[in-house]
């Protein structure tokens, strides 16, 4: 992604940290990590959800196919299993894998985002060296990497 770098969340949690520990702040970080997560997409919510960030029918249909209507053989030292429909669940491997991943979780992560009951973490306006007084940026919700979550709340 553009002007984007990996280490970004790391260098926001640890400036985060620091923030909290100067004000003495009530703000918490929950860190969530989905067990499987690739394992627990439905191919009709991956659907739906396509079908409404506007992508081509023909395009979700096809991924569709591709991802959730196939049969599978196993190679177990060297046994091939019977063949079984893959229902639900991305492959780990696949290229498009996280990339679906991906807009499947868009719509809860967006749901933190939008929530106005969650505050996230507050920076304060601190001077600089020459005396002006910058604007803080706006609270720190969530941070998000694959399935890895940190989300910021505030107690009140």
């Amino acid at each position: 992604m553009p002007q984007q770098f990996i280490g970004d969340n790391g260098l926001m949690m640890q400036l985060a940290k620091i923030e909290a520990e100067q004000q003495q702040s009530n703000e918490i970080c929950l860190l969530l990590d989905q067990e499987k997560a690739y394992d627990r997409v439905h191919p009709e919510y991956l659907r739906q959800v396509m079908l409404q960030f506007g992508f081509p029918p023909s395009l979700v249909s096809t991924i569709c196919k591709l991802f959730f209507e196939t049969h599978i053989h196993l190679n177990i030292n060297g046994f091939i299993t019977t063949p079984f429909t893959q229902e639900r669940g991305l492959r780990q491997g696949d290229p498009l894998s996280p990339l679906l991943f991906n807009i499947a979780f868009d719509p809860f992560l967006r749901s933190i985002v939008n929530d106005t009951a969650i505050k996230g973490l507050q920076y304060r306006s601190s001077p600089t060296p020459s005396g002006l007084n910058l604007v803080p940026p706006p609270p720190v919700k969530i941070l998000a990497y694959a399935d890895d979550i940190a989300v910021f709340l505030h107690n009140q």
